[in-house]
């Protein structure tokens, strides 16, 4: 990720804290992923796992999104029962970790479910299991959707990337 970028992003974080930061980075990450071509994108807030997205080319992913400053990240019981249950409907579950650190990108990891339990997971063990295609189409377009609504995050916070959303799921139906 490039330097801009990551000030960028440390900015949000300073501004909103850690547990915001986390909401807004994944809606970030769910605007990238319209911007890539993925048909059919939907983030949660709330319950279950954070994000599904489908491409035109029927690949099926479901992401559980974990934002750290650390070297691992935290997967709750209740995280790994959603991967599990949209697994079952033909997802790939797939954990997305976003470490805030200069020059560090998302890791896109398909680890195998009955290889995860429940806890802190390092980082390393993540790039193991990384998916490069996803990473390379993703990757850049999230810095570019980070630049393009860096000042409206920064004035609005959530509800800004809430609203976008929305626009875009409008834009499909």
């Amino acid at each position: 990720m490039k330097v801009s970028t990551f000030q960028h992003l440390v900015r949000i974080r300073e501004k909103f804290g850690p547990g915001l930061f986390g909401k807004i980075a994944q809606k970030l990450l769910a605007l990238a992923l319209c911007d890539t071509g993925f048909s059919y994108v939907v983030e949660r807030g709330v319950q279950g796992v954070d994000v599904d997205a489908t491409s035109s080319k029927g690949d099926k992913y479901t992401l559980e999104v974990k934002t750290t400053e650390g070297d691992s990240i935290y997967l709750s019981k209740e995280n790994l029962d959603a991967l599990r249950d949209r697994a079952a409907d033909g997802y790939v579950p797939v954990i997305a970790a976003l470490r805030l650190q200069m020059f560090e990108d998302w890791l896109f990891a398909k680890i195998p479910l009955s290889r995860v339990r429940r806890g802190s997971i390092p980082l390393a063990r993540l790039r193991a299991y990384h998916i490069i295609k996803l990473e390379a189409l993703v990757c850049p377009a999230f810095e570019a959707v980070v630049n393009q609504h860096f000042t409206g995050v920064l004035a609005r916070g959530e509800r800004y990337l809430a609203e976008l959303l929305a626009q875009r799921r409008q834009g499909d139906t």
